[in-house]
């Protein structure tokens, strides 16, 4: 037996051998092609602000880790907008975007207990209580009995805390001179218990609609996140008054809304690495936002703007007035009801903690 007549491939037509090794290419190409994932964030943030430019680098990370193979496009609040505002949670159910990017109680159109997921009027009142409820407690379990049957994977996105307060035209030094004037404020809870507490106006603008409006005079006064956020819009050239802290949202928690079949879509090594991604955003774009938080306020008070705290008086109206809302609540289902006692028991437990090992030099 000669060597021609060892070789396996003696006797096959140069023209199948060469055929066969193009499928094989092909296959690969194929292979490669199908596991390449394209989606779309819609976020609720300006495109200046530090939220959305943590998730245009989680975007690349991603995009880095995976070897191209998820690539995330981001999409800020605004005109280039796909979807804004309340409008981010159905266009995630619906595959509009595979992502979106908001605040829990912006979505409390679809269930009433949205609104009281993020934090109310006394409610949690550390960023780092309502860190340890949403990703070591029951918050993001709650949180995902509400998304799941709409399709909807909810995860915590970041904490922009104790949010900034009110900016106005004209001084506003109590709850008594907020009577009648128009409040831009985000929906549900909050605004309800300002509504009640002032017997102001609320209307829920997005934040490329709120400069204008203060401009015109469509709007006395402004609330827009925190210190930093309420910087990066530039209110205090129109609006040099401020009364703070804001009681309607002590810490406030931003989310990500994920398209369940989607999410399931992907292969399980780039779930995990949207995973990871994801929870590198929560701690960073948290810390940096605090440290900008800190820095803006250090601005607006060597800033022309009036600082005000609210009266011992009116935080006891504020208690009224959210007591009241929120028995409301209570009332709307019982999920509600689970989810304000949870909130309220896990408070209870965090405040026994610190009150043994909190500050001791104040």
């Amino acid at each position: 037996m000669n060597s021609q007549q060892l070789s396996p491939l003696n006797g096959f037509p140069k023209m199948f051998v060469a055929t066969g090794f193009l499928v094989l290419l092909l296959g690969c190409d194929q292979k490669g092609a199908k596991d390449q994932f394209q989606w779309r964030l819609q976020s609720q943030a300006v495109e200046s602000s530090v939220d959305y430019q943590g998730l245009v680098e989680m975007a690349k990370q991603v995009k880095l880790m995976s070897g191209d193979r998820l690539n995330i496009e981001t999409f800020p609040g605004g005109k280039t907008s796909i979807a804004g505002g309340p409008d981010i949670f159905t266009a995630v159910k619906n595959g509009k975007v595979e992502i979106g990017n908001g605040w829990p109680n912006w979505w409390s159109a679809q269930d009433p207990a949205w609104a009281v997921m993020n934090a109310g009027p006394f409610d949690l009142m550390n960023i780092d209580a309502s860190m340890i409820f949403f990703l070591e407690g029951e918050g993001t379990k709650l949180a995902n009995q509400l998304s799941r049957p709409e399709g909807i994977i909810w995860r915590a996105a970041w904490w922009p805390g104790m949010e900034f307060g009110l900016l106005s035209r004209s001084p506003i030094n109590s709850l008594k001179d907020l009577k009648d004037k128009k409040v831009r404020i985000g929906p549900g809870l909050p605004s309800e218990v300002l509504a009640e507490a002032a017997q102001a106006y609320t209307i829920p603008l997005t934040p490329e609609e709120i400069r204008p409006a203060l401009e015109n005079g469509e709007l006395d006064a402004v609330e827009w996140t925190t210190a930093g956020g309420a910087w990066d819009l530039a209110l205090n050239d129109i609006s040099p008054y401020a009364i703070v802290p804001a009681i309607w949202q002590p810490s406030v928690v931003s989310d990500f809304l994920i398209n369940e079949a989607a999410y399931n879509a992907l292969p399980e090594d780039l779930q995990a690495i949207l995973d990871s991604a994801m929870k590198s955003y929560t701690l960073t774009t948290t810390i940096k936002s605090k440290m900008k938080d800190i820095e803006a306020f250090e601005r607006f008070k060597d800033s022309s703007t009036q600082v005000t705290t609210w009266s011992e008086e009116d935080i006891k109206t504020w208690r009224t007035a959210s007591d009241k809302i929120t028995g409301i609540y209570r009332s709307k289902n019982q999920f509600t009801r689970e989810l304000i006692d949870k909130k309220q028991a896990f408070k209870k437990r965090y405040e026994d903690y610190y009150d043994v090992f909190g500050p001791y030099d104040n």
